[in-house]
């Protein structure tokens, strides 16, 4: 609904095409936006559900903007290292607490009513938040006077209602199989596409390929002697989602400290014994992480943990740069993907050595 002339606001959106295409920003743009006001300022921010704080590369540029910014709204379930610098933080609900329509991606066909059970305090859903706020910027004429008008619309092609849909166990739509041979796909050719016509047309190479990770042993070769192990940050639990459920004691006790797995081998060679605390180091920064000794990972690979706070620290952050991984994660535009401006925050170079040696942290 932009105008040509704003759409070509959009934050990022001439660099990374593919990207502006679904609606979607590289953060940078919006860090750069309100520390550098450049393009032009951001002044408001409005997270829902979202601690990019822990989650988003280069973190201390992140704190740096979010501290900056003129007013930002957070909506969450408990408060995080983001929600305690907003100015607003709203109890969201969870999906006991509201009202919606279960489709798990419409992959079987399969829609089922997920009613609300409980109203615990003032929360409210996401959809009710933002239809009130439609309403109270002016943009209420394209939505509806209740959430539930917004069930309503999206059941009308059923010829339904959701006062009624709630009432059933769950209705399941028709299975229609090869509907390419009527259709086509939904590509510019109408072709299953493997040479992407749309981003040859937008300038990017319309080919998928393997790309080496803007820091690696064979790419930055000056870079891995100074920081000569891979550093991978996608080790997880179960029970822990990203930053989420840091703040349950039961959860902690069985998992209390952040932890990075070491091959024996490595470890032997810098000094590291099984649980000691060590310092993992990139060229943006340093954390801390408990050591793990794990034989099934590569030598020249460590694997950290990503998200980790700590809700039981007092101070402020609750230690939200203590362990942090995105404290060394790049989120420089040169390290992002050409087209769709996501952040490489999987793969990176560092050293690690034991904590004891350096005195602590700095």
């Amino acid at each position: 609904m932009l105008s040509p002339e704003q759409a070509q606001k959009r934050l990022g959106g001439q660099r990374f095409r593919l990207a502006s295409n679904f609606a979607i920003i590289n953060p940078k743009c919006v860090w750069d936006a309100i520390v550098e006001e450049r393009p032009y300022p951001v002044k408001m921010l409005f997270f829902i559900s979202s601690n990019p704080l822990m989650t988003r590369a280069n973190a201390r540029e992140v704190y740096r903007a979010l501290e900056k910014v003129e007013f930002m709204a957070v909506a969450d379930f408990f408060l995080t290292p983001t929600a305690e610098l907003a100015d607003i933080v709203l109890p969201a609900a969870t999906w006991l607490e509201m009202d919606y329509i279960g489709d798990f991606w419409k992959r079987h066909g399969y829609l089922l009513p997920r009613r609300k059970v409980i109203q615990v305090g003032e929360c409210r859903s996401d959809h009710e938040m933002l239809n009130a706020l439609a309403h109270r910027v002016g943009q209420g004429e394209y939505w509806w006077d209740t959430f539930e008008g917004g069930l309503d619309y999206i059941l009308e092609p059923m010829g339904i209602t959701w006062r009624e849909f709630e009432k059933k166990d769950y209705i399941r739509g028709e299975v229609k199989y090869r509907k390419y041979e009527q259709k086509g796909f939904s590509t510019p050719t109408g072709k299953l596409e493997i040479y992407s016509t749309l981003l040859e047309k937008w300038g990017y190479d319309p080919l998928p390929q393997f790309r080496e990770p803007p820091e690696s042993p064979y790419r930055t070769p000056d870079l891995f002697r100074a920081y000569p192990y891979i550093l991978i940050t996608g080790r997880r639990l179960p029970g822990f989602f990203h930053s989420e459920n840091r703040q349950l004691p039961w959860m902690r006790e069985l998992h209390r400290d952040p932890v990075v797995e070491i091959h024996p081998e490595t470890a032997q060679k810098e000094g590291i014994v099984e649980g000691d605390w060590v310092t993992i180091e990139s060229p943006r920064g340093r954390i801390r992480q408990r050591a793990k000794l794990f034989a099934g990972i590569d030598p020249r690979v460590v694997g950290a943990e990503h998200a980790w706070w700590f809700p039981e620290k007092k101070d402020p952050g609750h230690g939200w740069d203590e362990s942090n991984i995105n404290i060394l994660t790049d989120n420089s535009y040169e390290a992002c993907d050409p087209a769709m401006g996501a952040t490489h925050v999987r793969t990176l170079l560092c050293r690690i050595y034991p904590e004891r040696k350096q005195g602590g942290l700095a």
